[in-house]
């Protein structure tokens, strides 16, 4: 049984991560696992879920150009 809701989250977090990609949202948790594979290190820690989001804001919205598709 604990099997079967381990793969139903493990489902739920690709789904909602696709659907993030999709709308141009961002993901932390697919952040974290870049974070941690490729900027790791000793006394350095990753931005909160908070300051993550607000950095996705910043950079969405502040840059000054076009930020849709059409």
């Amino acid at each position: 049984m604990k099997r079967k809701w381990r793969a139903a989250r493990q489902y739920l977090r690709r789904m909602s991560s696709t659907i993030k990609t999709i709308f141009g949202m961002p993901d932390y948790d697919r952040y974290l696992k870049h974070w941690y594979a490729n900027h790791a290190a000793p006394g350095q820690f990753p931005m909160t879920e908070r300051e993550y989001y607000m950095c996705a804001l910043r950079d969405r919205y502040e840059k000054g150009g076009v930020t849709r598709c059409c």
